[in-house]
């Protein structure tokens, strides 16, 4: 793509050198400070205001309502929590319509000098750097926040900016749709395949059975339906407030995973860890020395079941079937231990194993690569729009099609 024929110094580092007829422009100058008229909502309140209007946080949308408070055109950027730091990510947003907005992020309405579009792109492009603080979450204060410099070209030349880059982002953003639908697509596959797997076997012909369980179905004649109680004893997380947290040492697991390291252990051995409340719907699995929180019960498994086939099979219990509290979701001891499962004998649950591993290698190399295609389209975008929004390359005439 072509540049501009002279450039002159921006007096900003990270910002370098922009076309000669552009100009660089604080944001106090060139918009009017909204931020007087957010108001936060709890999530008590917006529970008794459920709609279809967006309700804006620092990083999008974080819920619907029915009512606004605004609907204009402005342009929001992130005051705390923002991804100020990761390229990939916006910091801003251009936004069209009715909306609601917490105390979160900032609301700029654009002068008359700048549009609103360009100027989100060039929020996307500063070096955060400069004006950014606080020691525990990053915050860009009003202040702050009115100091960051924009190169700031003709509004004719702006608008044709906007457009090259509404043209090729939402191109690169289908690409990244496609992408994305596919991963979920082989994610699909893969959860498939373990289930179908690890509840009727690798024998398509073999003799079957009802199970007795309505959501597993039948399973193979020659399988075993014991209660979990009868495969691993359970046993309950605690709490690790009189264990010395340390950068290494043990993992300490919660419903989320890990989340601190402490100087010792509750269990070692081969372990799946069940939800006791909170996230009860997502079962983990160790194979190291660990300490876990009292929203777990962990399992001592016996010679019965092979820890990988009962992770397979808990993973697979049916999100009706677990108990919810007035507040907190709950399951208990009994809940868990009551429940059945289908076991192959030994030497199978190794061969099904060996199946699951070879076939889910193949996809997860397939998601890995369709993964890294998708960062790479991410870089690709934010390149492309901070070389144009910076004035490295010029789109004021024809050019050449972007290949994406």
């Amino acid at each position: 793509m072509k540049k501009y024929s002279s450039y002159k110094d921006s007096g900003y580092q990270w910002l370098e050198k922009i076309p000669s007829h552009w100009d660089v422009v604080k944001t106090y100058i060139i918009t009017e400070n909204l931020d007087g008229r957010r108001v936060p909502l709890n999530s008590e309140q917006r529970s008794e205001m459920t709609g279809e209007i967006p309700y804006w946080g620092s990083n999008g949308v974080v819920d619907y309502i029915d009512d606004y408070i605004f609907d204009e055109e402005i342009v929001l950027v992130g005051e705390d929590g923002s991804p100020f730091f990761d390229r990939n990510k916006p910091v801003s947003f251009y936004v069209n319509e009715k909306v609601w907005v917490n105390n979160h992020i900032h609301i700029l309405k654009p002068r008359n000098i700048i549009t609103p579009k360009y100027l989100t792109h060039s929020f996307n492009c500063v070096d955060y750097k400069e004006f950014i603080t606080g020691s525990t979450r990053d915050k860009l204060t009003q202040t702050d926040l009115n100091t960051i410099p924009h190169p700031v070209p003709p509004l004719p030349e702006q608008k044709r900016i906007v457009s090259f880059l509404d043209e090729k982002t939402s191109k690169i953003d289908r690409l990244i749709q496609s992408k994305q639908r596919k991963i979920e697509l082989l994610k699909e596959k893969r959860t498939s395949l373990i289930n179908e797997v690890v509840t009727r076997g690798l024998n398509p012909d073999v003799e079957m059975k009802d199970s007795g369980v309505e959501w597993i179905g039948e399973i193979p004649s020659h399988w075993e339906i014991p209660k979990l109680k009868y495969l691993v004893k359970i046993g309950n997380g605690k709490s690790f407030s009189d264990i010395e947290v340390e950068k290494g040492g043990y993992p300490v697991l919660g419903t989320g995973g890990e989340f601190s390291r402490c100087s010792d252990y509750l269990y070692e051995g081969p372990s799946v860890l069940l939800g006791r409340k909170g996230t009860i719907d997502k079962p983990q699995i160790t194979f190291e020395p660990f300490w876990t929180s009292d929203t777990l019960y962990y399992t001592i498994i016996g010679d019965e079941v092979l820890p990988m086939i009962l992770y397979h099979l808990v993973c697979q219990i049916p999100f009706s079937l677990y108990s919810y509290g007035s507040t907190i979701p709950s399951m208990t001891k009994t809940d868990y231990e009551e429940m059945k499962f289908p076991i192959p004998p030994l030497e199978e649950q190794k061969t099904i194993l060996e199946f699951i591993d070879s076939e889910t290698h193949t996809i997860d190399q397939t998601i890995s690569l369709e993964e890294r295609k998708i960062n790479l389209l991410k870089e690709y975008k934010q390149s492309l729009i901070s070389e144009v929004v910076t004035g490295k390359v010029n789109v004021q005439e024809e050019v050449d099609e972007v290949l994406v």
